[in-house]
C-alpha cells in the first residue's frame, strides 16, 4: 500500500490521522475541529395526545373545574426510533517538509478519489462501483472501519510553492460509518483499537 502526506517525525504518531481506502493511506496531523459524533432518534408520539386534547371544551371545562390535567407523564414518553451512523468530522493538516507534490497535492487526489464513484458514462451502460469504504485511524489508538467520505472542503487560500503547488493546507472532512454502531460491535473492540 502507498504511504503519502505527512512525513514529520518530529509529530507524535498520537497526532497523526491515517485515512486508508484503495490501494494508499493518506497520513496529515489532526486539528482541533477534530471530532465524534453519535445520534440517536428519540421521539415522544404521545406529546399532544390527551383527552383535553381531543375534546379541547370538555377538557377546558374539567380542568376549570377539577383543577386537573389529562396531561400525564406518559404523554412525554419517549421512544427510541434508532440511532444514525457515527459521524467524524475530522481537521486534516498536510504540509510539505521536502515534497508538496507527495506531502500535500497527491494526498488531496486521493481523498477525492477515494470519493469518486467509478460509473460508466456510456448512454446504454449502466450501473458502476460505490466510492471506496475506508478506514479512519486517530492517533494510533482510535480505529474505525467501513467509513464513508461525506464530504471534503479544501480552501484555496493557502501557501503555494513557485510552482503553484499548496504547501500547507487544512480539509475539512465529514465522515460516517455505514450502519449505526451497536453494543455487540462496540463489545467487540470496533472502534477504541491498539494499533
Amino acid at each position: 500500500m502507498q504511504v503519502i502526506g505527512n512525513r514529520d517525525t518530529r509529530l507524535s504518531q498520537f497526532r497523526k490521522c491515517w485515512i486508508s481506502g484503495g490501494e494508499v493511506t493518506i497520513v496529515g496531523a489532526w486539528g482541533a475541529g477534530t471530532s465524534k459524533e453519535i445520534t440517536a432518534n428519540w421521539n415522544s408520539p404521545f406529546e399532544g395526545e390527551s383527552i383535553g386534547n381531543k375534546i379541547p371544551m370538555a377538557g377546558g371545562v374539567a380542568q376549570a373545574v377539577t383543577d386537573m390535567t389529562s396531561v400525564s407523564t406518559l404523554n412525554s414518553r419517549q421512544t427510541w426510533e434508532g440511532n444514525r451512523p457515527t459521524s467524524f468530522t475530522v481537521e486534516l493538516k498536510l504540509y510539505a517538509l521536502e515534497d508538496p507534490d507527495v506531502e500535500v497535492m497527491q494526498p488531496i487526489r486521493a481523498l477525492e478519489t477515494m470519493m469518486a464513484p467509478d460509473v460508466s458514462s456510456g448512454v446504454l451502460s449502466f450501473g458502476g462501483r460505490l466510492p471506496d469504504r475506508i478506514c479512519l485511524n486517530i492517533g494510533s489508538k482510535i480505529i474505525y472501519t467501513d467509513l464513508v467520505i461525506d464530504s471534503l472542503s479544501q480552501p484555496f487560500d493557502k501557501e503555494i510553492d513557485s510552482q503553484g503547488r499548496f504547501v500547507r493546507v487544512t480539509l475539512n472532512l465529514q465522515l460516517s460509518t455505514l450502519t449505526m454502531v451497536s453494543k455487540d460491535m462496540l463489545r467487540k473492540g470496533y472502534g477504541l483499537q491498539q494499533a
